[in-house]
């Protein structure tokens, strides 16, 4: 078989194409930082990335559910130690109002006091982030606790507590219910109420006999704190773990994605002097061809 000048100016033409198209296709990789612009580029690479890619996603919303319980779990803490604090007052009262020397006038003066010590920690109990009471369990769209106008207070929240995901499998308690707060083992409400009575009462034993409920509050109070910050530190280790896997599934897509620049820059120079080496070449031949046509 003869090799015409046209089957010559066929093939230069072809290979001047493949490394015209190398050439653009480094400078886009240059010009993006990724060394895959289309998923032909590396079906096998670009199918991994598109797994990576989805576990960041989901990643993600793991970190906002893990920032979601940090937010609550300072709203907690903070109520909870309100609460310890009402409490102390409380019994502060309760020994004071205990003594021989205290007549039934000061008992009825310190009576008020208490009330608004249990319509503070109604407050509390009803207190609310965003369009959540915290807690109020998994019925927290409803106001935890209600109080009549003798200062009975009725818990209509859940005792159980919705949950969330923060990994993979992982799921966190969400909030924490008002029942373990206020009611389970020692019900504040009815220790505080039974105390204010007393109180109006003029009743020594029975101010006395508060004493031993107000303990057992703060130390049901002292436990909860404690619930609470092991609760917390568990919620910082959640958001390390976190942190740590979206750096490493952002690594490793850097690994799979990202051109390395400098070897890249280097192919497109390689390509542009082959590509202008191949120009050159075409048109010398083509010359060439033309005086031969001559001759």
């Amino acid at each position: 078989m003869r090799v015409t000048d046209r089957i010559k100016f066929d093939a230069f033409k072809n290979n001047l194409a493949l490394i015209k198209s190398n050439l653009d296709k480094t400078q886009n990789k240059i010009a993006s930082g990724k060394k895959i612009l289309v998923p032909s580029d590396d079906p096998v690479s670009s199918s991994v990335a598109v797994g990576f890619n989805a576990e960041k996603g989901l990643n993600a919303q793991y970190g906002r559910n893990i920032e979601r319980l940090k937010t609550t779990g300072v709203f907690y803490e903070t109520s909870i130690n309100s609460v310890n604090n009402m409490l102390t007052r409380a019994k502060e009262i309760a020994i004071v109002q205990a003594s021989d020397t205290v007549n039934a006038e000061t008992r009825k003066s310190a009576s008020e006091e208490v009330k608004g010590i249990i319509e503070r920690l109604v407050a509390i109990g009803n207190t609310k982030v965003g369009n959540h009471y915290i807690f109020g369990g998994k019925k927290s769209n409803n106001t935890p606790f209600s109080i009549d106008s003798d200062y009975n207070v009725t818990f209509n929240g859940s005792n159980e507590v919705s949950s969330i995901f923060v990994d993979k499998g992982t799921k966190e308690d969400a909030g924490i219910s008002g029942d373990k707060v206020f009611i389970s083992d020692t019900n504040i409400f009815n220790v505080l109420k039974n105390f204010k009575d007393a109180l109006e009462t003029n009743n020594k034993t029975g101010i006395r006999n508060a004493l031993d409920g107000l303990d057992k509050s703060l130390e049901k109070t002292q436990t909860n704190l404690v619930h609470v910050g092991t609760y917390t530190a568990r919620i910082e280790n959640f958001i390390e773990y976190n942190e740590s896997k979206n750096n490493n599934i952002i690594e490793t897509l850097s690994q799979i994605m990202d051109v390395d620049v400098a070897q890249a820059v280097i192919d497109f120079n390689s390509l542009s002097n082959a590509y202008e080496a191949m120009i050159y070449t075409m048109t010398k031949i083509q010359s060439l061809s033309v005086l031969n046509y001559l001759r």
